[in-house]
């Protein structure tokens, strides 16, 4: 008995040193992550910090833009032109020294996109950034860039505001008449085009475009690329609260710190509220389609995937995954899962058809995108194709002068020559298509990122590096930071600044 209590008592000695160790040690970590944590909360307050100055830099920056200024992207000047004008700036006596308005220009994105990139890394380490961080910061800045910065690395925004015009200053289908006819007609807008095309973007978009033209004071060409300009930045909002709600779901703490990584993004904001691309309509929409699912609300989140495939059709390709999740959730009869996969099929396509109705003249109404799949990544067309000449008559013009038929013929034979290195796309769709079904767990999560992944393999296949398109990457790719999310981050983010970097880049 004496003993095992004095093996008892010795136990206890030689226990309670090492207990208290290893709290010590315990409350050191703690303490530790806590000082991490705290770390990473100040710096991702200065990147953020960093990033606004920046990217209010670039916007002011394009203001200045010497008149010889050109891009192997091709640039926009004009537009530049009618911004000073509309703040009443005058010529500087001296003009600025190309060299040194292009370094410039790269310094600013460089430092743009470094400071984000250390964002997105003082975010994954721990940084949550408080709610004062989100729309207090986020619509000032969206909206001086609306307003303030020129759309001058693109001429699109003018191009959505023509189609607009065709229809309702010209009583013209914006599907069957092209930018020539613009041009031939004297409208504003015509300086600015570079298309001989029929529009070939989403009918929801050109609904849109209409109704801002149609709304706008007569002859308001810079009061309606403005409106436009906003459309944009209220998207980069949307989907900033979107990425938010749906990672509220899975991590509340990270929500905000999620909403500035979407908000903040330097593609977003130049090519968004600063050159009025309707892809980050596009990308709004669907992001909040996967936060309705991600709700369980499926109808609603149906409907938003078709809206966003009724302003740029690539989103169709996820109308199939919705089926699947619809069958996957649907009671274990082939009636009822046949009835729900229908349900989410027409739920998806309705927009696109009922936005179409009013402009649909048979196959003809295609053409613009038929023949903006045909001419692929260019910044425009030759000299002697665009808008201007076709007008005046050339006769080497595409469109009016060849019929619709000839035109959609050249498309598929484009469409055939990508299709013969398509294989890598078809592939990442396929294995994307398959985790999606059979994969474990809560298949809503890994739908953005699997969009991310065909996306870009589309890209790849396509080839079309416009700056603007990596935008369908963005939000959806800062939800999370599980390896693919990282890996495609570290992917998009120099590619990213090598794009912007390529508007500095001079033709030849």
């Amino acid at each position: 008995m004496g003993v095992a209590t004095g093996q008892k008592s010795l136990a206890g000695v030689l226990v309670k040193p090492y207990k208290f160790r290893s709290r010590g040690a315990a409350i050191t970590t703690s303490r530790h992550a806590v000082q991490i944590t705290s770390d990473a909360e100040q710096g991702a307050r200065v990147c953020a910090v960093a990033i606004v100055i920046a990217v209010l830099a670039f916007t002011g920056w394009q203001l200045v833009m010497p008149a010889g200024f050109v891009s192997v992207r091709g640039v926009n000047p004009a537009a530049v032109v009618a911004w000073r004008a509309w703040f009443g700036m005058t010529p500087s006596a001296r003009p600025m020294s190309l060299p040194v308005y292009a370094s410039v220009f790269r310094v600013l994105l460089i430092v743009a996109w470094g400071t984000y990139g250390g964002l997105l890394w003082f975010i994954a380490r721990g940084a949550t950034l408080s709610t004062r961080w989100t729309w207090s910061v986020a619509v000032p800045l969206v909206a001086l860039l609306a307003f303030v910065q020129p759309p001058s690395l693109s001429t699109d925004v003018f191009a959505y505001v023509g189609y607009g015009r065709l229809a309702v200053v010209h009583g013209l289908n914006p599907y069957l008449h092209t930018q020539a006819e613009l041009v031939r007609l004297g409208d504003p807008t015509g300086p600015y085009l570079h298309w001989p095309i029929p529009s070939p973007y989403g009918p929801l978009w050109t609904l849109i475009s209409i109704a801002v033209v149609f709304l706008a004071p007569a002859g308001s060409l810079l009061g309606t690329t403005v409106a436009l300009k906003v459309c944009a930045g209220a998207a980069v909002l949307a989907s900033a609260a979107a990425a938010r709600a749906i990672v509220r779901r899975t991590d509340a703490s990270r929500a905000s710190a999620v909403f500035v990584a979407v908000v903040l993004n330097p593609l977003l904001l130049i090519e968004g509220p600063g050159n009025g691309h309707n892809d980050l309509v596009m990308v709004a929409l669907l992001l909040t389609g996967f936060a309705a699912l991600a709700r369980q609300r499926t109808i609603l989140a149906a409907v938003l995937v078709g809206l966003a495939a009724a302003v740029k059709l690539l989103p169709l390709l996820v109308v199939p995954w919705l089926a699947v999740l619809a069958v996957r959730a649907a009671p274990p009869s082939w009636r009822h899962r046949a009835g729900a996969a229908m349900l989410m099929l027409a739920l998806s396509i309705a927009p696109v058809v009922l936005a179409y109705t009013p402009f649909w003249s048979g196959t003809r109404t295609l053409a613009g995108v038929a023949e903006r799949w045909r001419l692929g990544d260019s910044s425009g067309v030759s000299a002697a194709d665009s808008p201007q000449r076709t007008a005046a008559g050339n006769p080497n013009e595409r469109v009016t002068r060849h019929s619709t038929r000839e035109t959609i013929k050249a498309a598929a034979s484009s469409v055939l020559r990508v299709a013969s290195r398509a294989w890598p796309a078809v592939l990442i769709y396929l294995w994307a298509s398959l985790a999606l079904a059979l994969g474990r767990g809560d298949a809503t999560l890994r739908l953005p990122i699997l969009w991310c992944c065909v996306a870009l393999g589309i890209l790849f296949v396509a080839g079309l590096w416009f700056p603007w398109y990596l935008t369908w990457l963005w939000p959806p790719v800062v939800l999370r930071f599980t390896r693919l999310h990282t890996a495609l981050i570290m992917f998009a983010l120099p590619f990213s600044l090598l794009l912007v970097l390529a508007y500095a880049m001079p033709p030849g």
